[in-house]
């Protein structure tokens, strides 16, 4: 396992202009305190790999790019996104268009816990959050349609708090970190969650475009690996899982930042996603654990 940091809050490690937001340590893409303030890191990468957006608040850049973009392909292009306190003040004034979509989610306004079925012995089993609800509200303020979305990057595994500690000091790093990349929270957590709240949304009447799933390339490209290739493509619509992937650019010179580029879409269904997970065709070949042990044996 190696990794580097890619970008320290923001910037290149070392960069002046990050300066103000490590001694403050806040997000520069989200103006809020930073999420993982320890360590700094937006984005890290492997020996062989290109940037790997590491933090979820990455992929909020250019004032939540991502939501605008997902909220205009579900809604249409005239349509401006709001926080839930807004909606409210113009509901209040009589001073909404039909054009407002509000948007829930931390930071605009709290995501909207969802209550979770009773446990088998009858108590209460807490409540689970999607990331963001994307609703479509009338000129008198009453809901007509949502989407929901989720974002999510991934986590590492060992530490890089070696590289952290020395560009908190001003000082160069070299070398590597022992760390790398919790590729298996895509089989423990994001696709099991994906599959329930997608089976969720589905019986929702209003939730007329399914879910969206945003994600670093990186991320879709070890789902699709997971999953296999043999997914069939769906047009948006109700119980739909659309997967939407971003990568970072080269460091623009006149901000020394990385634009976040959006990669591709696809769109299926949550029945196909959970077949596909319960069911996997892309198998390792039969008896890879016997020949392994044999291996280890010296057979």
């Amino acid at each position: 396992m190696a990794l580097k940091i890619v970008e320290f809050f923001g910037f290149p490690p070392l960069s002046p202009l990050a300066s103000g937001y490590i001694s403050g340590k806040q997000c520069p893409y989200t103006v809020s305190p930073c999420i993982k303030p320890n360590h700094g890191a937006c984005s890290v990468r492997q020996t062989t790999s290109e940037p790997i957006i590491c933090c979820p608040n990455r992929l909020y850049a250019e004032n939540y790019r991502v939501l605008r973009e997902v909220a205009a392909e579900v809604f249409g292009q005239q349509i401006e996104l709001i926080t839930a306190a807004e909606g409210r003040a113009r509901k209040g004034s009589e001073s909404l268009t039909g054009s407002e979509v509000i948007a829930f989610g931390k930071g605009w306004g709290g995501e909207l816990p969802l209550p979770r079925p009773k446990r088998a012995d009858g108590a209460k089993s807490g409540a689970y959050y999607v990331d963001w609800i994307l609703a479509r509200i009338d000129a008198d303020g009453e809901l007509q349609e949502f989407t929901a979305v989720e974002v999510q990057t991934i986590d590492t595994t060992g530490n890089y708090r070696d590289q952290s500690d020395a560009y908190f000091a001003g000082e160069t790093f070299d070398g590597w970190s022992k760390s790398g990349m919790n590729w298996e929270n895509v089989n423990k957590r994001i696709l099991p969650q994906l599959i329930y709240k997608g089976h969720v949304l589905r019986r929702e009447a209003r939730c007329s475009k399914g879910l969206f799933f945003v994600c670093p390339e990186q991320v879709y490209q070890k789902i699709r690996d997971r999953l296999g290739n043999n997914l069939h493509e769906y047009p948006v619509g109700p119980g739909t899982l659309s997967f939407r992937s971003y990568q970072l650019g080269d460091v623009d010179p006149s901000t020394m930042q990385r634009p976040l580029e959006f990669n591709a879409q696809f769109t299926t269904t949550v029945d196909q996603v959970a077949t596909a997970f319960t069911s996997p065709m892309n198998l390792p070949d039969q008896n890879v654990y016997a020949s392994a042990i044999k291996l280890a044996l010296g057979s």
